[in-house]
């Protein structure tokens, strides 16, 4: 993450694409774990957790026609005050609560009284698994997004080959192979479990790790600037490769997808993470 290149004329194009250009479609874990705040972060977290369901629900929708939020805006949601309409930010709460309502009411998940909610005390092993498996839901949904921007800049020739490269099950497949989705689990992006917190990219050791490392560089190695990235010019790794070359080459995929991931949206990416023991 220190190794991206922040200068503005590193981004895709210096003037704003989308209105969803530098916003969130999960809040930034950071936001829960800035200062030394218990109430405010278990306030937080309680907010979260009746809204997780509903924001997943809404990105597993079609994610061209959603509207993401921003920091501050996400800020605003979890504080879980009353909305109230004479002031800005009860103004800001209110459309934010009406932009969530459709996949609200479709999972029977009532928003109105979302400020009367009794805050729960989370353990900070409970807080870092609900962490954890935001961590793991924004990365997945920001790599979709990322693969249909960085496709498009790439702008392939319209060819039998390209058609089928660039279905929208074929780059599923792809994106899919990337996690450690087992043969029983449902093969969704979706899905999040626990059991998974140690494994696949977010593998304690760099072995486990390659093979995932592997499939994230079979998405990105049709996106754009890939051929003129060191990433583009490395062998693919096995699993018994030298620790010190998997460490290698997984600076230089991860460097590539981070810096990709600024150059397109204009922030920092969200990468996955892992649970201690």
């Amino acid at each position: 993450m220190r190794a991206v290149d922040k200068r503005s004329e590193c981004l895709y194009s210096r003037e704003k694409l989308s209105d969803n250009d530098g916003k969130y479609a999960f809040p930034e874990p950071g936001i829960f774990c800035s200062g030394d705040n218990a109430p405010r972060r278990n306030k937080f977290l309680t907010v979260w957790e009746i809204l997780q369901p509903v924001v997943v629900n809404r990105m597993s929708s079609d994610l061209s026609s959603i509207s993401l939020l921003s920091n501050e805006q996400w800020r605003i949601l979890l504080a879980g005050r009353e909305t109230n309409t004479s002031t800005k930010r009860g103004s800001v709460r209110r459309s934010i609560l009406d932009l969530l309502s459709p996949d609200a009411m479709e999972l029977g998940v009532g928003l109105s009284n979302i400020h009367k909610v009794e805050v729960r005390e989370y353990s900070r092993r409970g807080a870092q698994g609900m962490l954890w498996e935001l961590a793991e839901l924004s990365f997945r949904f920001d790599l979709v997004m990322l693969d249909k921007k960085a496709l498009a800049a790439r702008g392939l020739e319209n060819t039998a080959y390209n058609v089928q490269l660039l279905s929208p099950l074929s780059r599923e497949r792809l994106i899919m192979a990337c996690f450690p989705f087992g043969p029983s689990d449902p093969r969704h992006l979706a899905f999040v479990d626990r059991q998974h917190a140690r494994r696949g990219l977010a593998s304690p050791t760099i072995r486990d790790r390659i093979p995932y490392l592997n499939a994230l560089r079979a998405v990105m190695k049709e996106w754009d600037g890939y051929e003129v990235h060191p990433m583009g010019r490395l062998e693919v790794l096995t699993e018994d490769a030298p620790e010190v070359e998997g460490m290698v080459y997984e600076e230089t995929v991860a460097h590539f997808y981070t810096q990709s991931y600024f150059r397109f949206f204009g922030r920092a990416a969200t990468v996955p993470m892992y649970l201690e023991d």
